[in-house]
């Protein structure tokens, strides 16, 4: 009966070591966002199927390219005053 008690009593030690505090993993960070916030919605398309990244992506580039040419014109504007 004795030699039972030792496995026992070192069997209950290491299960209570076991669940012990454990370290689990900070969560991953929030993706950070791509592009332009108007085109937000459209990259919320890639869930439906669509490929909302690519579209978006070209919309970001004539919303630049548009921002662009803006500035420029206000640029021409204000030298000619």
């Amino acid at each position: 009966m004795r030699h039972f008690i030792v496995p026992a009593l070192l069997t209950i030690s290491l299960s209570l070591a076991a669940c012990g505090s454990s370290q689990q993993d900070p969560p991953p960070p929030p993706k950070a966002q791509q592009g332009r916030a108007e085109t937000q919605g459209i990259r919320g398309t890639d869930a439906i199927g669509y490929s909302g990244s690519a579209i978006a992506n070209k919309v970001d580039g004539a919303l630049n390219a548009n921002d662009g040419q803006k500035a420029k014109t206000d640029q021409a504007l204000q030298g000619a005053e």
